[in-house]
């Protein structure tokens, strides 16, 4: 079956466009179903968005396999999107907690809403993240079961204006925002926040 010059062409136009926006696929050894160690290619970053894009809105992962735990990161995706409107919050969601995990730990994505034991699983590079290892995982907020998680690398007044947003409208959450607890470290940025301190500059 041949192609067309103008299908050529818009075929080459696609693939330029999404090497220029930062889309790549990555190389992940794997023994899980496989047997002998092999080389799959994952695309981690399923939703398509690219860095570009997540610098000018707020992105944040949930899982599609758990109903609860996606319900509640809609939620608060709902929250932020209409109290810190700046934020332009939206929320895509990942298959499973390993995906949630591999997305933040490969810097793929920033923010996460996980169960905490999920979470510090990832950061003790447990199963099923015992493969992923080092991850500088900071804690923005706690609620109850779950957590709002970044890197240490995201930025400290995004973290501080996350953290004071959910915690200024916790009538409407299910579980309400606190203060970053656990084996995961809390953000220097939301922990200003919990620490009565002025919003970091940008």
């Amino acid at each position: 079956m041949t192609m067309n010059r103008r299908g050529l062409l818009t075929l080459g136009t696609g693939l330029a466009a999404l090497v220029l926006t930062g889309y790549r696929p990555a190389l992940i050894t794997t023994d899980r179903n496989r047997g002998p160690m092999g080389l799959l290619l994952a695309d981690l970053e399923p939703d398509g968005l690219s860095k570009i894009y997540r610098r000018h809105r707020l992105v944040v992962v949930g899982e599609r396999d758990d109903k609860m735990a996606g319900a509640f990161a809609a939620r608060v995706v709902d929250v932020l999107a209409t109290f810190l409107p700046a934020s332009r919050a939206r929320l895509i969601r990942a298959a499973d907690t390993r995906r949630v995990g591999v997305l933040i730990g490969t810097r793929q994505q920033d923010v996460a809403i996980m169960t905490k034991e999920s979470v510090e699983a990832l950061f003790l590079a447990k199963p099923p993240f015992e493969d992923i290892r080092n991850v500088p995982l900071r804690l923005i907020v706690s609620f109850e079961n779950y957590v709002m998680v970044c890197r240490e690398d995201f930025v400290a007044r995004h973290a501080y204006l996350l953290a004071q947003t959910l915690v200024a409208h916790n009538g409407v959450l299910s579980a309400p925002a606190g203060a970053p607890s656990g084996v995961v470290p809390g953000h220097p940025g939301s922990l200003a926040y919990f620490a009565g301190e002025e919003v970091p500059n940008a």
